[in-house]
């Protein structure tokens, strides 16, 4: 008991507690030491015979790894090899495209692979393969060789030059062979009107033609259409084009810019005659003979001036006597399974759209566009499909379904 009060009093000095408050906390401290005995004893030890059966139930389930020996210590190496030769330029790219970069590695290993002998039996992994054949270039379409052959060969074949330049960390690349280049209606139209020549920037020539041109690395990838004969860039789009877009672009390019052979020929330069003779000089039968032809020329010229003239009054004449056209059907309602639609590019590039029914004779597109354009009802025109490049057959008793011509793009060239 005494021994209780000494601990009453010093807990008391230490935390200023009140005696009630104080005993408490003993109590509580007492009991959690004493196993929850109030009165301070201990819990008796352990028979012996009941360590013994303890021991031997042990003993029974010992663990089966107590053998097996302790783990080696952990080692932490560092391997310092040569610092790699990395550009500059790539250490400041914070926007780098990590799957344009590893598609175009594995494009390059597969091909690398497939060059070297060392690797005559390796097959690549199947996903690899599967990548490879996904993203390769259009072979099929794509002219094997330099620049200057491209359009050397697009020169004799009397065909534009479509080239285009891609860049192997942009993922927008990949995606033009992907979904681009690999669609049937675009390889159709390239190899109908066009040379297709296609190069990476990091090649030679890549890097050639970008120079020549001064196409910036940041606007590729680039497609460019490029005159073989005078190798001017006639048009040109950047970025990823989708497949519809891209028939359409060049259908239309192609039927607006149709390669004249009759340009080849250069354009003759009158010489300058330096052997003029002096009329002073000359005997009297060469002045004789000058005046003749002199009179002669001018004869000539007032003929082709009276000529002119007379096309000119014809032509005011058939202005004047402009063609009367019938007047089309009302427009039908969209929604119907028997109603198309059909787009007219104009030869001054500008577009008309109109609905028909099915059922419509095909010279109602005729009467559309000569409704629509004054001057074809008094100029010869043809009416021709973007794709496949084809003339448009006049008729009035074919339906634009027996022609399968719904949802049909169509083009307006004059004849003449």
């Amino acid at each position: 008991m005494a021994e209780h009060e000494e601990s009453l009093a010093s807990f008391m000095s230490i935390t200023g507690a009140e005696p009630s408050t104080a005993l408490q906390y003993l109590e509580v401290n007492l009991f959690m030491e004493t196993g929850g005995r109030l009165d301070g004893s201990a819990a008796p030890p352990p028979a012996p015979a009941a360590a013994a059966a303890a021991a031997a139930s042990t003993s029974a389930y010992e663990d089966p790894y107590a053998d097996i020996r302790a783990p080696d210590p952990s080692k932490r190496q560092r391997l310092v090899g040569d610092v790699p030769d990395i550009p500059l330029r790539r250490l400041h790219e914070q926007y780098r495209d990590f799957a344009a970069e590893s598609i175009a590695a594995i494009n390059r290993a597969t091909q690398e692979d497939a060059i070297s002998p060392a690797f005559a039996g390796f097959e690549p992994p199947r996903a690899a393969r599967d990548l490879g054949s996904l993203f390769q270039p259009p072979v099929e379409i794509m002219f094997k060789g330099s620049y200057s052959e491209a359009r050397a060969l697009a020169k004799n074949d009397s065909k534009w030059l479509l080239v285009n330049v891609l860049d192997e960390i942009v993922f927008a690349s990949h995606m033009l062979n992907r979904d681009t280049w690999s669609d049937d209606t675009v390889q159709n139209v390239v190899a109908s009107s066009f040379v297709f020549w296609q190069t990476y920037w990091a090649s030679d020539h890549g890097r050639k033609f970008c120079a020549l041109y001064q196409i910036d690395r940041e606007l590729l990838p680039v497609i460019a259409i490029v005159d073989p004969k005078s190798g001017e860039i006639v048009h040109q789009w950047t970025g990823f084009m989708e497949p519809s877009d891209m028939t359409e672009k060049l259908s239309d390019f192609a039927f607006t810019h149709a390669m004249d052979e009759s340009s080849e020929a250069a354009t003759a330069i009158e010489p300058r005659n330096e052997d003029v003779v002096d009329m002073s000089d000359a005997s009297e039968e060469e002045q004789l003979r000058r005046a003749i032809e002199e009179s002669m020329r001018g004869a000539s010229e007032e003929a082709q001036e009276t000529k002119d003239e007379e096309d000119t009054e014809e032509e005011e004449k058939e202005e004047e006597e402009e063609e009367e056209v019938p007047v089309l059907p009302d427009e039908p309602a969209d929604g119907s399974s028997d109603v198309t639609r059909v787009q007219i590019r104009t030869p001054d590039g500008s577009r008309l759209t109109r609905r028909f029914l099915k059922s419509d004779p095909i010279a109602f597109f005729w009467l559309f566009i000569k409704q629509q354009i004054p001057e074809a009802r008094r100029r010869p025109f043809e009416v021709r499909t973007a794709f496949p490049p084809a003339q448009v057959a006049f008729s009035e008793s074919e339906t634009i379904a027996e022609r399968k011509l719904e949802n049909a793009s169509l083009m307006v060239k004059w004849s003449s």
